[in-house]
């Protein structure tokens, strides 16, 4: 048992009580610093376990007010996507500095995963498939954020710390510069659920044909809650109130939120479904060739989901393009909206 903390004359020795020994049941008190104790009604030796708890921690803001609304005034003036009327008329509100709690995980992803990966070789006049045999070792690190509260107003919901100053966390300091939001779920599921998460992505991306066995596991995996800054802008436009959060420390919008260009909703509509039956009539006016090749069905099956996936393209632009949603916040299922994603995203479910 290690000796007693030396204690500086007239400073009291935090103690923790409410404890029970598991041989007799008498009462134990543990002193600050200690693991390891002795009963002192039955001498039986004791450890104590438990959480060491999660380190919290703080990022400070770079921007100030002037420059967050520098900021959102280049923002909105960027991209076809948005109404071309806002630089004219929209109008400032309110401006307020916050820092918002951010659960972050980081661990080893380690594994392995056996199994086969196909090709196509040409021999001669034919074409065979190869299968051959692959062993993947996986050894990746993760580091990955998660909004420790309710984001659904703010919209952020993931933030990026690689390279950020972590300072330990002082209240007092942040609640002098602007809010401070607390935590509303579970810091330990939600680090759960990154870690899931990641481990989930990592055994998707083998892209091995067949899977015969796989192993994924996380290790030296570390939760810390940070609490980061942002500026919360708002502005009205024709009537409306719209929000954008600027990321405090990088400079960058994090969520922001605008009305949509009209016409760029109607043109983008038109100009994917003319693109789409222009490349099919001049596809089915060589079907003929393109069937009786080897792998003809199969391109004729690729090339029709990737025109669908244009034609769908072209209608979410025209049926959610009345507000526009954009940062580097954004949840991954949100933030992948380009003509690239969503083709790419049709091919896979096919595959």
């Amino acid at each position: 048992m290690p000796a007693a903390p030396a204690v500086a004359q007239g400073e009291a020795k935090r103690v923790l009580t409410g404890l029970t020994c598991g041989s007799c049941g008498g009462t134990v008190e543990v002193q600050e610093g200690f693991t390891n104790i002795e009963c002192r009604y039955c001498g039986t030796p004791q450890a104590v376990v438990g959480s060491r708890g999660i380190l919290r921690l703080m990022v400070l803001n770079r921007l100030d007010r002037a420059a967050a609304s520098e900021v959102v005034r280049r923002w909105l003036r960027r991209g076809i996507r948005k109404d071309p009327a806002l630089r004219r008329e929209a109008r400032w509100q309110e401006a307020f500095l916050a820092w918002f709690p951010f659960v972050r995980a980081r661990l080893d992803a380690v594994g392995w995963v056996l199994g086969i990966r196909e090709r196509r070789r040409k021999r001669g006049t034919t074409w065979e498939t190869v299968r051959e045999p692959v062993e993947l070792e996986i050894e990746r690190e993760v580091d990955l954020t998660r909004s420790a509260s309710d984001m659904a107003e703010f919209g952020v919901h993931r933030v990026n710390l690689v390279g950020d100053e972590l300072r330990p966390l002082d209240e007092g300091l942040l609640r002098g510069r602007g809010m401070v939001f607390r935590p509303s779920r579970s810091l330990e599921q939600a680090a759960a659920e990154l870690s899931d998460r990641a481990l989930a992505e990592i055994a998707r991306s083998h892209r091995l044909d067949h899977v015969s066995f796989s192993w994924l596991a996380a290790l030296r995996r570390q939760v810390t809650l940070v609490y980061y800054p942002m500026w919360v802008v708002r502005y009205s436009f024709r009537g409306r109130t719209y929000q954008v959060l600027v990321d405090a420390e990088g400079g960058e919008v994090a969520f922001g939120k605008a009305p949509g260009n009209h016409l760029y909703r109607a043109a983008s509509l038109v100009a994917a479904c003319a693109g789409a039956c222009f490349v099919g009539t001049s596809i089915l006016q060589h079907a003929g060739s393109l069937l009786q090749s080897e792998n003809g069905l199969t391109a004729v099956g690729v090339v029709a989901l990737v025109l669908a996936g244009l034609v769908y393209w072209g209608y979410s632009q025209f049926r959610h393009g009345g507000v526009v949603e954009e940062g580097t916040g954004l949840a991954p299922e949100r933030a992948g909206g380009s003509l690239a994603a969503t083709v790419r995203s049709a091919v896979e479910k096919f595959q």
